[in-house]
């Protein structure tokens, strides 16, 4: 019996515009949830990434936000969140990148089985991933109490090599003609395990090891994407094609 074909997705930046966890932070916030000190401190790294203050302003920015809502988890009320995570979802799903998401149509299309593997909350990624058609989703853990949550996390922003070797034994699928698409250094472990690895709207990190690495490199702006691929006689990246949206 022949072995199926498989294509991971990261989510957050890569198929989705946003970040779902941004989202249901922002969300918790305007719910008048969180705390206006942990709000205020969070708006404020936002406005320095906004600005580009220096380059590592939205590691910065995410780091105070994650760090506070993770430390916050304890008194979070499980219904507030799930309500949270409801509306992010109905309000924010399709606010989606056309190459991404035309190239998970196109494999879908061809027999492929597509998996969705992302750092936001698996509340999150579970009805995302069921929009989009994702056979099979990874998300992060939150552990649930009776009323609040524990505070106890497992996280799946990196490490996400390991996560498709598990799947690759789970479901029995073949590396061969695989395709795999992210958009930052935690999504370099996958990337390096397919046969078709794509950088996209890379950070830096993520476009230095592309480039060690021959990966395909694609930029997606306003209404158009640009694919880059290393030509070997040469040695440097030229653009290989554009795509119109």
């Amino acid at each position: 019996m022949t072995k199926q074909k498989f294509a991971a997705f990261d989510i957050d930046g890569t198929l989705f515009r946003s970040g779902l966890y941004r989202e249901v932070f922002y969300e918790l916030y305007k719910m008048g949830i969180l705390p206006s000190d942990l709000g205020d401190e969070t708006t404020l790294k936002h406005r320095q990434w906004r600005d580009r203050i220096h380059g590592n302003a939205f590691e910065e920015f995410e780091r105070v936000m994650i760090g506070g809502l993770d430390s916050y988890l304890p008194k979070l009320k499980i219904c507030d969140y799930d309500e949270a995570a409801k509306r992010v979802v109905e309000k924010k799903a399709e606010n989606v990148y056309v190459y991404t998401r035309n190239l998970l149509r196109r494999l879908q299309s061809e027999g492929y089985m597509t998996i969705a593997i992302s750092g936001s909350q698996h509340e999150l990624v579970e009805p995302f991933a069921k929009r989009y058609g994702f056979d099979a989703w990874v998300g992060q853990q939150w552990e649930r109490g009776e009323e609040y949550f524990t505070g106890n996390v497992t996280k799946t922003h990196t490490d996400k090599d390991i996560i498709i070797k598990r799947l690759i034994e789970q479901y029995d699928l073949t590396l061969d003609d695989s395709y795999a698409v992210g958009d930052s250094n935690g999504d370099s472990g996958m990337l390096s395990l397919v046969d078709h690895p794509i950088a996209f709207n890379p950070t830096y990190e993520l476009l230095e090891k592309a480039m060690e690495n021959n990966w395909k490199i694609v930029i997606e702006r306003k209404n158009a994407s640009f694919e880059l691929a290393k030509e070997a006689s040469i040695g440097k990246y030229i653009l290989e094609k554009t795509n119109q949206q």
